[in-house]
């Protein structure tokens, strides 16, 4: 009770701004979720393999990281709702022809636009919060909008997978692409309408001073050395997690034969886990500070990990993932909490720019990657290597985490 009365206060202190972009966020994950969980499965029933999987997720991310800066540079020149409403749009037709066509160069295409546009809309992203929030009630920002998208997520997975058996008893008729293409229309829908909620929002004074003077300067000194050694560390976590998180669902379809139904009640349940978990790290923060509890959450991931690609029970694996993912996804709200604190306001979005480019690069090179261990090894050898690699890569991030930010001497928080 005393966690919801302090989330109901910050979100009451929000300006419409916020609110209007965690309205956004939450009805969007709600298509998002739907089409995520079936694409991978969609792309299997069509004849594609993993390896081409993670070449076209490679794509997306490789799309991103090449934008990165170059978005940064047009969200800070056009403003933050136009960025919003350009990314969101254009992702929504991306996502209209990724569901309509199996034909590899055309997907490739799609992927890389739609990992640029992804960027343009995340460049503006945390400036934005950071603009329309204070130090006070921020990371309970980063934490709301992380648990609307989870929460719609838990909806929207156990829509993606009850909806094809249904369509399947209304059209027996239906082949099973034919059945993936219909959950898609509903998806694509919800998506187009969240978009309508980002015309709410208003220029705020702030805003306006940063992209009135908008051109790219590099970070001071104290930054670039900041945002060096976070980039080790989440970069660490973006090359192993891209190792497996793509290929979730196909790793689960394959190795326990799970079907649609089952795999849209994981991934559910996995959001319904992590969505507590969410719900609680501000409080786990401001008890232990940031840095402890972000290691604090690494270190439980990593036997989690392991067991994951050691078990033979797709319920005990099932519970496993939802764990790991608890663990992982509940420091997210205070990683960024703690990135955006530690940089100077001049400096946020390119600095959020350069870190976008290397993590989004990053997850392309290892999402190719794993792509080739997993179709080299074959489905039952490759994935349990896919996810050994990840684990060694959590292991680096959580001794970097600890080596570079366990010091309070070595961090200065920025007031604004």
């Amino acid at each position: 009770m005393g966690i919801w009365l302090e989330y109901r206060k910050h979100y009451r202190s929000y300006n419409t701004n916020i609110r209007t972009l965690l309205w956004h966020y939450g009805l969007w994950q709600l298509g998002a979720a739907m089409f995520g969980l079936l694409f991978p499965l969609y792309l299997l029933a069509g004849g594609l393999d993993e390896q081409v999987m993670g070449g076209l997720f490679a794509l997306g991310t490789f799309g991103s990281a090449i934008t990165a800066i170059p978005a940064g540079l047009v969200a800070d020149r056009i403003g933050r709702k136009r960025s919003f409403i350009i990314g969101a749009c254009a992702m929504v037709v991306i996502t209209v022809l990724r569901a309509s066509t199996f034909n590899v160069p055309f997907l490739r295409l799609l992927h890389f636009a739609e990992g640029a546009f992804v960027m343009l809309f995340m460049a503006s992203y945390a400036p934005f919060v950071a603009e329309n929030t204070t130090a006070e009630n921020r990371v309970h920002a980063f934490s709301l909008g992380a648990m609307g998208m989870l929460g719609a997520g838990i909806l929207g997975n156990m829509l993606g997978g009850a909806l094809p058996r249904v369509a399947s008893k209304l059209w027996p008729a239906l082949g099973e692409i034919s059945l993936f293409r219909t959950t898609f229309v509903l998806a694509v829908l919800l998506m187009a309408y969240a978009c309508v909620f980002l015309w709410r929002i208003v220029e705020t004074e702030s805003e306006a001073k940063t992209h009135a003077r908008s051109k790219w300067v590099l970070p001071a000194a104290r930054d670039l050395g900041f945002l060096w050694r976070y980039m080790v560390c989440a970069g660490f976590i973006a090359l192993g997690a891209a190792h497996f998180m793509p290929f979730a669902t196909p790793f689960f379809r394959r190795t326990f034969a799970a079907s649609p139904a089952q795999l849209g009640t994981l991934m559910s349940l996995t959001q319904m886990t992590v969505l507590v978990a969410t719900a609680i790290a501000p409080s786990l923060a401001a008890k232990w500070q940031p840095v402890p509890a972000i290691i604090f959450t690494r270190i439980i991931s990593l036997p989690l990990l392991f067991g994951i690609s050691s078990v033979t029970s797709f319920p005990v694996a099932g519970g496993l993932f939802m764990l790991r993912s608890a663990f992982m996804q509940m420091s997210l709200p205070l990683e960024t909490n703690f990135f955006v604190s530690h940089i100077s306001p001049q400096f946020r979005a390119t600095a959020n720019g350069i870190n976008n480019m290397v993590m989004s690069g990053t997850r392309a090179v290892a999402t190719y990657s794993a792509g080739l261990v997993i179709t080299s090894a074959g489905a039952f050898s490759g994935y349990p290597a896919a996810i050994q690699i990840m684990l060694f890569c959590y292991v680096l991030s959580t001794f970097f985490w600890w080596l570079f930010f366990a010091s309070p001497r070595r961090l200065k928080v920025v007031t604004n």
